[in-house]
């Protein structure tokens, strides 16, 4: 695919952040037939595995949550692609596995899909628009080809069919409805378009924080993966160093590791795991390092001693991954903006790395 390679803001980034919204009720919409077959056969199954790499790794992860909550009593786990597919569990034929993969091509996605088929499994792979060969018993396509190398309105794309698959089991399971259609066409996106009106307010967080010697990411159970998610973006897009942690893993020993010249981001809006992130926030006081919140607005007592916060809608809690993402992926695009690295580009701009990639097979 020819992309027209673009030097200054906005970026494919950009507009790919700004299409998230509209792109995921889109997405439910023009599957809806086939998310419906697909769950029904599901709901059937024992056990679904969800399998990715990288950013598909981490839609993999949350539409675990979805299917906790929203799948009925379907056995859910999403694994890493390479794990799954070199020491992954043992696959009978009431198992179901899906893949994702934006591109459609990445080994061990593919590979995890091929190990599934061997084992009489039923596969499936969510994908973007265009992918040529994809050997599974279904495909869903999520969203046209990405532009940019970091990718955000696929990440959102499959994090719709994953909660309107979620949804669709618990109804073929259960025979009722726990999750409104609405919500997921309709208030969701709304909700996701407001998520955007903080680009200004993230944008100054950007310039402000810019020369921190680490960025921290901090959160429980869904949030924990927008964590992970978004150290992923800034490293791929600003080159910085960014570490993405749940919350015990942090208070368990990454903390030691913190020094005054690093930022915490904390990931805390309503939930189960709400109060022990917050708890962070009184450790992080003692020991210097600054922090920002992004949050629902239900937790507002510790603002005051933060260095700023981010405000978005509330929403249930696994929908959390998405309200939640959308400043922090503005965040690491800005970043990069200050840094005057290109954020499209993978730093394949840079020959060593363009060498260096060129070497191995994603």
């Amino acid at each position: 695919m020819l992309v027209e390679q673009r030097t200054q803001h906005p970026f494919h980034m950009y507009e790919a952040i700004l299409a998230q919204p509209d792109a995921f009720a889109q997405t439910i919409r023009h599957n809806d037939k086939a998310i419906d077959r697909l769950a029904a056969l599901i709901a059937s199954y024992k056990r679904l595995f969800i399998v990715g790499i990288g950013t598909s790794y981490h839609a993999a992860q949350v539409g675990e949550h979805f299917m906790r909550v929203y799948g009925g009593e379907l056995f859910t786990q999403g694994v890493h692609a390479f794990d799954f597919a070199l020491s992954g569990p043992n696959l009978t034929s009431k198992d179901c596995v899906i893949g994702i993969s934006h591109r459609g091509n990445k080994l061990y996605t593919l590979d995890s899909l091929r190990r599934a088929r061997e084992a009489g499994c039923c596969t499936a792979m969510i994908t973007g628009e265009g992918t040529k060969i994809v050997q599974a018993d279904f495909t869903i396509s999520t969203v046209p080809q990405e532009k940019s190398s970091a990718h955000t309105v696929s990440y959102v794309g499959s994090l719709a069919v994953l909660a309107s698959l979620a949804e669709r089991i618990g109804y073929h399971q259960n025979g009722r409805r726990i999750l409104p259609t609405s919500f997921l066409l309709e208030e969701l996106p709304r909700v996701l378009h407001t998520a955007l009106t903080t680009e200004g307010d993230v944008a100054l967080l950007a310039r402000e924080h810019l020369n921190r010697r680490r960025f921290w990411l901090v959160g429980g159970g869904p949030s924990a993966i927008t964590a992970y998610e978004i150290a992923l973006k800034i490293k791929e897009t600003s080159y910085l160093q960014a570490e993405g942690s749940s919350i015990e893993m942090m208070l368990h020993g990454s903390l030691q590791c913190a020094e005054a010249a690093d930022l915490f981001i904390l990931v805390a809006p309503a939930g189960a795991a709400q109060r022990r992130v917050v708890e962070l926030a009184g450790l992080l006081k003692e020991i210097g390092t600054a922090f920002l919140i992004i949050s629902d607005g239900t937790y507002p007592l510790i603002q005051p001693a933060s260095a700023g916060w981010c405000t978005v809608p509330p929403v249930p809690e696994p929908f959390t991954a998405l309200t939640c993402l959308v400043p922090l992926q503005l965040f690491a695009y800005y970043l990069a903006l200050e840094r005057r690295t290109n954020p499209d580009s993978f730093r394949l701009d840079d020959p060593r790395f363009a060498r260096a990639r060129a070497l191995v097979r994603l």
